[in-house]
């Protein structure tokens, strides 16, 4: 599972793409299993994100979904077009016919 997430520009660390003021950042850290109380093995993430995060299957498909976000999408803008990328990445286990999960929080509803 790869994610791209929305965090505000002031965290602490932050990607290495260059951003304006207005623009958000990453804030990323390396999981550490302890933290849930079981194993985690891999390249797994850890991330705190204050304004958003996509988690999909591909890499690629969770920058799309993410740079929808900034273009100042909606969270289902954002899913819908990551996951008819996951179906063009991914067309052996989902297609355009295929389901999708999705989770919304709003802190404000």
């Amino acid at each position: 599972m790869y994610s791209s997430a929305i965090a505000p520009s002031s965290s602490p660390s932050s990607s290495s793409s260059p951003s304006s003021p207005s623009s958000p950042s990453t804030t990323i850290e390396t999981c550490r299993g302890s933290l849930e109380g079981y194993p985690v093995s891999g390249s797994s993430v850890l991330g705190k994100y204050s304004q958003a995060a996509i988690a999909v299957e591909n890499i690629d498909c969770s920058r799309i979904g993410r740079q929808i976000l900034e273009r100042n999408g909606t969270a289902v803008d954002a899913i819908i077009a990551a996951a008819i990328c996951n179906g063009v990445m991914n067309a052996h286990s989902m297609g355009i016919g295929g389901g999708c999960v999705m989770v919304i929080y709003s802190k404000y509803d």
